[in-house]
């Protein structure tokens, strides 16, 4: 294995074992946070993410990572769809299936387990991570409903009667669902085709969706860029006008 160039240093024998307790992000999340705060180059703050996330997706693979056998049913909370909600994997095209769960499992249910927001769902911290969404026999931490490729070609991830976590804002997660566009669009644009097949699934998939709940994630969560810094002014209006 050649040698790490960067300041910082990734133990894959220390973290296999802290891997197999079942708190093992209280150790992570603060390791993640101050490694990623110390890091000012972005390609070296790509490539420490790129790090731990091929490493739980290997984990996870392997079934070497410890995950509760149970929990709370949140997906009781669903509610009727009536918001689709746009994001982009803000990466080349070809996205790994495996490998964004490995990701949403550390960007999404790591730091919730370890720091809940909801007053009656602190008793989670500590406990083992649970999503209640199986995929092959194995739990998926796959926040997104459906990744379309460059194609046009759908993959559906996870079922509409699940909740979602991925708009960065609960009440959003219960009533939505999530597509995701297989592509970097941060400072682009999708080709007209493309739009017009995520207009295309839109329509014939969830036709009761009214053109004013079609929104971005930056307009869920308005921390986050995503789709692109385009989505708004320029293909929002143009997604909307090929669903009419």
């Amino acid at each position: 294995m050649p040698k790490n160039r960067y300041k910082w240093k990734f133990d894959e024998q220390y973290w296999e074992r802290v891997a197999q307790q079942p708190d093992w992000y209280m150790q992570l999340v603060p390791y993640v946070k101050k490694t990623q705060e110390s890091i000012s180059n972005v390609d070296e703050l790509a490539n420490f993410r790129k790090t731990i996330g091929h490493f739980f997706q290997k984990l996870l693979a392997e079934e070497k990572l410890a995950l509760a056998s149970e929990g709370p049913d949140l997906d009781a909370q669903r509610e009727p769809v009536s918001s689709v909600v746009i994001h982009h994997t803000s990466s080349a095209p070809g996205y790994s299936i495996d490998y964004m769960n490995a990701v949403h499992l550390l960007n999404i249910y790591a730091p919730y387990y370890f720091q809940p927001t909801v007053p009656e769902e602190m008793e989670l911290r500590g406990k083992p991570i649970w999503s209640g969404h199986f995929k092959n026999g194995k739990q998926n931490f796959i926040g997104y409903h459906w990744l379309m490729r460059m194609d046009g070609s759908l993959e559906h991830l996870l079922d509409d009667n699940q909740i979602g976590w991925h708009a960065g804002n609960w009440s959003v997660n219960k009533r939505s669902v999530a597509i995701c566009l297989d592509n970097n669009y941060e400072k682009m644009c999708p080709s007209e085709q493309t739009l017009e097949a995520l207009a295309t699934h839109i329509r014939k998939k969830y036709p009761e969706v009214k053109s004013e709940n079609i929104m971005g994630h930056c307009e869920s969560s308005p921390g986050t860029i995503c789709p692109g810094v385009h989505f708004l002014e320029e293909w929002k209006p143009k997604l909307i006008e090929y669903l009419k």
